[in-house]
């Protein structure tokens, strides 16, 4: 039988140090204030015996913390390199040729300071991608056109987004907003979304393809940025300013990576707004957003005196040479996103390509499907905003995926699709996919005094013992010592109401408390 969220109540002696419990790997440390309302020593075994002292153990999955969080990284890596443990021999294609082979400053046999200056100027003249060909340059470095070593930093970086995606997942779910609601699912939906993150067959082209290291890059910085994020405003002091500053620097690497991050601040805000600030504006709330919008509007000024004359040219000059317009792209672009959440859903390997011949809209009835696409683009935009405050997380990631679109799905004149854009986006629909799959398997649970577990704990609370089984496991023997009344144990899982055993013990109740 397996037992998971098991609370777990021990009546220890006076003063106790530290207590090691092994059995179903159960783990933590609180003192009675910090145990629920319901939950309370004094509610037990009232005040008579003030030298009683207790710990509480908690157990998520059945496994110490460190534990099964250890188990979610090893699971994240492990099928990442089943998934692409073939590809590490996998040759130069198209655009590795001019940003690796044919590219002089990447060509570097010699590292030196001077050098990688020297490298970042040339690319800086071209391309705000510096970063990632710095580290294409540090490929070369080591081993110049073997393409293991280009392959085996992608895949690092792929683990890496991963393994941040998690993080992130699991620092949000337990934000005081959404904990109540999210927290007892919240391992099973970042791991299950974290998998489908790294093995999905949409993400190939991100990892496989070397030159588009830029694009997993870009998205590894902007996860831990918004981690970063997480963990400052959770903080107080120094150390707040020091995560703050560690997010204006992953900001940065991730634009130096790719331009697509450029959108971070404003899911930073968005973010702020729905989990901080509840989709509310509070006084002090409002002095946070009014600082981070006038935050993003200091970045938007500077990048358009620093780099708004270079893409203006950009896009003037390079429509010349395409075969569509500006009109066009942007109509088009409305199927290709949607064409996109096909790919997600259906990626079989007829579908994906790297080459796309997509058919142009070439007004917004031809072909009609493009008045459609814009219809329910616009339609998802706006359910996604009317829900905000009673579903913000799902809300919240309907705007992540169009969102981190925007900037490659617009004006600028790039080719019509491309799958490694929806590196960062497709985590989006990954994470509404998973919390969906979550929740309706905990619909289908029966209630827990239907329960094998539920059955045994009554069964159990009739006597001085408890036998607990689980699998591959010797059975747990607890004792109730003398004059300190029986064990309880919390089952926290289904049920808002404790239900009473049978035990004649008044002190004694197994309480089911929802999760």
């Amino acid at each position: 039988m397996r037992i998971n969220n098991l609370f777990l109540f021990i009546p220890l002696r006076r003063r106790p140090r530290l207590c090691a419990v092994t059995y179903f790997g159960v783990h933590g440390f609180r003192s009675p204030a910090d145990d629920p309302p319901t939950c309370s020593p004094n509610k037990f075994f009232g005040r008579r015996e003030p030298w009683r002292r207790w710990v509480w153990f908690w157990g998520t999955t059945g496994l110490p913390v460190g534990l099964h969080h250890l188990i979610a990284l090893a699971l994240i890596a492990g099928v990442a390199w089943i998934a692409y443990s073939n590809t590490f021999h996998v040759p130069f294609q198209f655009d590795d040729w001019p940003n690796i082979l044919n590219n002089p400053n990447v060509q570097i046999k010699t590292f030196t300071w001077e050098q990688a200056e020297q490298l970042i100027k040339n690319t800086y003249k071209e391309s705000t991608r510096f970063f990632s060909i710095f580290t294409l340059a540090l490929n070369y470095y080591w081993g110049e056109s073997d393409v293991f070593g280009y392959h085996l930093v992608n895949f690092m970086i792929h683990v890496a987004s991963g393994i941040l995606l998690y993080w992130f997942l699991i620092l949000t779910f337990h934000l005081p907003s959404l904990k109540e609601k999210y927290g007892p699912i919240s391992y099973r939906v970042a791991l299950f979304s974290s998998l489908i993150f790294i093995s999905h067959p949409i993400q190939t082209q991100s990892v496989t393809y070397i030159v588009q290291r830029m694009a997993s890059m870009a998205g590894m910085f902007y996860l831990l940025s918004l981690v970063l994020y997480i963990k400052g405003r959770l903080s107080f002091g120094q150390t707040r300013f020091f995560y703050l500053g560690g997010v204006g620097l992953c900001y940065l690497l991730g634009i130096f990576s790719k331009e697509n991050a450029a959108i971070l601040p404003l899911f930073i805000f968005l973010y702020e707004f729905y989990f901080f600030q509840n989709v509310t504006v509070s006084q002090e709330g409002r002095k946070i957003l009014f600082l981070l919008l006038g935050s993003i509007g200091l970045i938007l000024v500077m990048g358009l005196i620093i780099w708004g004359e270079r893409y203006f040219r950009i896009v003037m000059e390079d429509y010349q040479i395409r075969n569509f317009t500006l009109e066009e792209r942007i109509l088009t672009q409305f199927r290709v996103v949607l064409y996109y959440v096909t790919l997600l859903i259906y990626p079989h390997p007829s579908r994906l390509n790297l080459d796309y011949d997509f058919p142009l809209s070439k007004t917004i009835l031809d072909p009609p499907f493009t008045l459609i696409s814009l219809l329910l683009i616009a339609g998802l935009i706006g359910y996604s905003i009317w829900i905000a405050k009673k579903r913000p997380l799902i809300s919240f990631f309907i705007l992540w995926y169009f969102g981190n679109l925007l900037i490659e799905s617009s004006i600028f004149p790039l080719e019509m699709v491309f799958e490694h854009r929806l590196y960062l986006p497709a985590a989006g629909p990954f994470i509404l996919f998973s919390l969906w799959v979550v929740r309706g398997i905990e619909r289908l649970k029966p209630p827990v005094a239907k329960t094998a577990m539920g059955k045994l704990l009554i069964k159990a609370s009739n006597g001085g013992r408890f036998d607990i089984l689980r699998e591959g496991r010797t059975p747990l023997n607890v004792n109730s010592g003398r004059g300190l009344g029986h064990k309880c144990f919390l089952y926290r899982r289904f049920a808002l109401k404790p239900f009473r055993t049978a035990c004649p013990c008044p002190y004694h109740e197994i309480y089911a408390i929802s999760g």
